[in-house]
């Protein structure tokens, strides 16, 4: 008899502290799950970093393979700079498909060409020394058309002479970014979707030539 009561106090005991046990457990298990552990933050990085330096050459798993590209990657490489003479002493970076010049003002200019379902090319002027006024349309269009002659096997030099001299272009402004943008209407031009982006700063005045095959 003792036996049995002995039992049934151990069953009465366990059956009261299971649910307090079971509610102690659910928070922990959820902690665990919603808190990433060193060693799932290094597989994380670990793929992403496969991904971002895979070769060319490389034959990446099912798991790791990248989108594949519309446009060619081997081509978009800095061969449409090296007969610019103007632009002599650029730095060309493969990976972002940009090319860095210090013009005569200290300034920079950079090219961009490449892209892997949209293909774009950008000339872009960052200009902290310049002292022109490019509040000025007029002087706007100078520094695009310079780089559009200059670079005239990217962008249609004279397309956009045209379209500027006979005043075929549009404007927009977009207030909550600051940037004042020139659209073109010549039917080659707007379907390459060219335009002219100026953003006025007091330490930083940039201009963009730009435009994207999609």
């Amino acid at each position: 008899m003792r036996k049995v009561f002995k039992i049934l106090i151990a069953v009465l005991t366990i059956s009261c502290s299971s649910p307090r046990q079971e509610k102690e457990l659910i928070p922990q298990a959820q902690e665990t799950l919603a808190t990433p552990t060193p060693d799932t933050i290094l597989r994380k990085e670990t793929k992403k970093d496969i991904l971002e330096t895979l070769g060319a050459n490389d034959a990446p798993t099912e798991e790791e393979a990248p989108e594949e590209c519309v446009f060619d990657q081997e081509t978009q490489t800095d061969e449409f700079l090296k007969d610019a003479k103007e632009l002599k002493g650029y730095k060309w970076d493969y990976g972002k498909r940009t090319a860095t010049f210090l013009l005569e003002t200290g300034d920079t200019l950079l090219i961009y060409r490449g892209g892997c379902s949209h293909f774009v090319v950008e000339a872009e002027f960052r200009l902290r020394n310049d002292k022109t006024d490019y509040s000025n349309w007029g002087n706007v269009y100078k520094k695009a058309l310079w780089i559009a002659k200059v670079l005239e096997n990217e962008f249609d030099y004279k397309a956009l002479k045209k379209d500027i001299d006979s005043k075929k272009v549009t404007f927009d402004r977009y207030e909550e970014v600051g940037i004042d943008v020139v659209y073109f209407t010549s039917e080659d031009l707007r379907d390459r979707e060219y335009q002219i982006e100026r953003k006025l700063e007091p330490r930083l005045q940039t201009i963009t030539l730009s435009y994207s095959i999609i």
